[in-house]
């Protein structure tokens, strides 16, 4: 009975308190000034312009990958590889752990780096833009030392293996 009451009182002191308090909304809807700018309208294209792309040229990483170690003896060998259709925004783990990033590389697409070992291996994919491309696959293999480790992986937007 007691919190019955309690209960009954907070809520009355909570709509005699909202009455009272200010209103949150703004008097009125912001109106930008007009400046006289209008969008531009899409016209014939100028004879100056050409009307087709020029073609791309090859996709070139971020730095040339080193794809063995400048020191010891790279026991472990990693090939990376990407599958699916048309480009892909690649990014791996060279020989010395340095992320190394290829935009548009056309697919499939596959690196092979030897290393001293398995602490930095990764190979990331994504599509160029938003639009659905099919599924983007894909693999990492190590061999060298111990047992191959595999790992395969399947995305719709990004994709990522890695050796945990």
């Amino acid at each position: 009975m007691l919190v019955l009451i309690i209960c009954g009182c907070l809520c009355a002191a909570g709509l005699l308190f909202s009455r009272t308090s200010p209103d949150p909304i703004a008097d009125g809807p912001y109106v930008t000034p007009d400046d006289g700018w209008t969008a531009p309208t899409a016209g014939p294209p100028s004879p100056k312009r050409p009307t087709a792309r020029p073609p791309t040229p090859a996709p070139t990483p971020t730095k040339q990958p080193i794809t063995a170690p400048t020191s010891g003896p790279a026991p472990v060998t990693v090939v990376y590889e990407v599958t699916g259709s048309g480009t892909a925004d690649i990014a791996y783990y060279d020989a010395e752990s340095d992320l190394i990033h290829v935009d548009d590389a056309k697919l499939p697409w596959r690196t092979t780096v030897r290393t001293n070992g398995q602490s930095r291996v990764m190979v990331e994919a994504t599509w160029p833009d938003i639009d659905y491309h099919g599924p983007l696959d894909c693999t990492l293999t190590v061999t060298g030392v111990g047992k191959p480790v595999v790992d395969k992986t399947r995305g719709y937007w990004r994709t990522t293996c890695s050796v945990e």
